[in-house]
């Protein structure tokens, strides 16, 4: 069984093929013929360094045949998943009224951003707060720990482990075609998938080869997509994070719980900026100023609020099958409308210091 550092070395390995494709002039047969020879070297002498020079020319010559004309029109199961897209944005619909509030909540439950308003963009990037309106792996990672939550009670024995992750990873891909199926949705639903099955493999769940699998996965199936922005900032993000983050969590020693949380929170924020900021700032020009204010109150708040869609996605749903859950569920779409009214409340007045 491969270890972690393996999985690294072959993305790795993959991703420097990719990315020097352009810089290499040798036509694409050529790097697949190299890598052929290589690979009969390899079953032959089995060893590291020669599936890494293989994976390295498989990735100079699928960068060049990703380039060759693609087939015009999107695919079935993307077109399929964006009618679902619709569909759930317009049963959205019934939960609030039109404005901001409603708004903001298509963005946050399926990344449909076509009814913000300019003024209320505005304040969401200046505050440092665009991501939290994009989907992506802070929205599918606090998905994972309520599901995760939820089937707990299932125990800890082998049968009950294989039939959580099941159910979560069902709903997690279920929930990524609602949304269209977008990169970024896919990317983190795949990180999680290597994540969770990675535990029943080895018996211990390793973040680290799940973002490299993921990648390697993504880097086979579309070449071109390390020069994809998004691409760059999801996976900065969560390598700063496995990799700084251990250490500047422990900068603080305290007995205080809250204190401690609140550092955590803040030191992910930092680890993410750290990468992310400085890879915004050189596409962009732009670097949010207050984004520790910005983590500080939006994300528990944003937490809060991702909870409560689900909520209240779940008692409207069922509420015709129950009719006591009518009243329940009329709760929790003001409680979910009073929520997103103080987000974006307090969105617009940290957006004012900048």
């Amino acid at each position: 069984m491969w270890q972690g550092r393996e999985i690294v070395a072959c993305t790795l390995a993959l991703l420097a093929g990719n990315l020097l494709g352009d810089a290499l002039p040798l036509p694409p047969w050529m790097y697949l013929v190299l890598s052929l020879t290589i690979s009969l070297v390899a079953l032959r002498r089995p060893a590291l360094p020669w599936l890494l020079l293989c994976l390295a020319g498989l990735g100079a010559a699928s960068v060049q045949i990703g380039r060759m004309p693609p087939a015009e029109g999107p695919s079935a199961i993307m077109l399929w998943a964006a009618g679902r897209k619709a569909a759930f944005a317009a049963w959205l619909g019934r939960l609030l009224p039109p404005g901001d509030e409603l708004a903001v909540l298509r963005a946050l439950a399926i990344g449909d951003r076509s009814a913000l308003t300019r003024d209320l963009r505005a304040a969401y990037r200046e505050s440092g707060a665009m991501h939290l309106l994009a989907l992506s792996g802070l929205h599918v990672g606090l998905i994972y720990a309520l599901l995760r939550q939820l089937l707990a009670p299932l125990g800890g024995h082998q049968a009950a482990r294989l039939l959580r992750s099941t159910v979560i990873l069902s709903l997690l891909w279920a929930y990524a075609l609602i949304t269209g199926l977008s990169a970024s949705i896919s990317r983190a639903v795949l990180m999680i998938s290597f994540y969770e099955i990675s535990g029943h493999l080895s018996g211990d769940r390793d973040a680290l080869s799940a973002l490299f699998g993921s990648a390697l996965i993504l880097l086979l199936a579309d070449p071109e997509v390390p020069r994809d922005i998004g691409f760059q900032l999801s996976y900065t993000a969560v390598l700063s994070i496995l990799l700084l983050h251990p250490w500047l969590k422990d900068r603080l020693q305290t007995r205080s719980r809250l204190l401690k949380r609140i550092w955590e929170l803040l030191s992910v924020s930092i680890c993410c900026q750290a990468t992310c900021g400085v890879l915004a700032w050189l596409y962009f020009g732009n670097f949010p100023r207050y984004f520790l204010l910005t983590t500080l109150l939006a994300i528990p708040l944003t937490t809060a609020v991702m909870y409560t869609i689900a909520a209240t996605v779940a008692t409207n749903a069922l509420s015709s099958l129950l009719p006591a859950l009518t009243t329940l569920s009329g709760a929790a779409s003001k409680l979910l409308a009073w929520l997103l009214h103080l987000l974006n409340t307090i969105i617009r007045l940290i957006s004012e210091l900048s």
